[in-house]
């Protein structure tokens, strides 16, 4: 079997692409002041857990009700 490079690059694209929001999630979650501590651990066990439908549960529901630290 031939290397073909195309293939390769959308796999990439396929598995990295996703990824994107989890890692910006991970991220930006020890910058954000939440109620508790409690609720910073379980949304960064969610992020971690479920990688791209937590990180977009975090952005649409936990992010924009706290604050920047």
């Amino acid at each position: 079997m031939a290397f073909n490079p195309l293939k390769l690059l959308i796999l990439m694209g396929i598995v990295l692409i996703p990824m994107i929001p989890t890692f910006w999630a991970i991220v930006d979650l020890p910058k954000r002041r939440f109620s508790s501590t409690k609720s910073k651990v379980i949304w960064f066990a969610v992020v971690s857990t479920l990688p791209c439908l937590g990180a977009t549960l975090y952005f649409l529901l936990a992010r924009r009700n706290t604050q920047p630290l």
